[in-house]
């Protein structure tokens, strides 16, 4: 079975970081739980540039102030987000 992360674009921008703690909840590990959010998802919607970490990816990616691996819920705790390589203004 494939699994990838899906929030149907409800709620305040939390329902991904909400749905990786359901699926951790409901067995998977962490790095499970991250891979089906990311690589999985650009595999299933055929999005050869996303996804992973690699040459020749474009690179989207955020920073964290905690590891994911240790705690699911540290996805929240965003540092920097980049697109295609440059740093968005989160306006903080």
């Amino acid at each position: 079975m494939t699994i990838g992360l899906g929030t149907d674009g409800t709620g305040n921008g939390f329902g991904a970081h909400e749905q990786l703690a359901y699926y951790t909840q409901c067995g998977m590990t962490p790095p499970e739980a991250i891979v089906a959010a990311t690589g999985t998802n650009a595999r299933i919607l055929g999005l050869d540039k996303l996804g992973t970490i690699a040459a020749g990816k474009e690179a989207s990616f955020v920073v964290l102030d905690a590891n994911p691996l240790d705690d699911i819920l540290n996805t929240r705790r965003i540092s920097r987000v980049y697109l295609s390589g440059k740093e968005v203004d989160r306006g903080k």
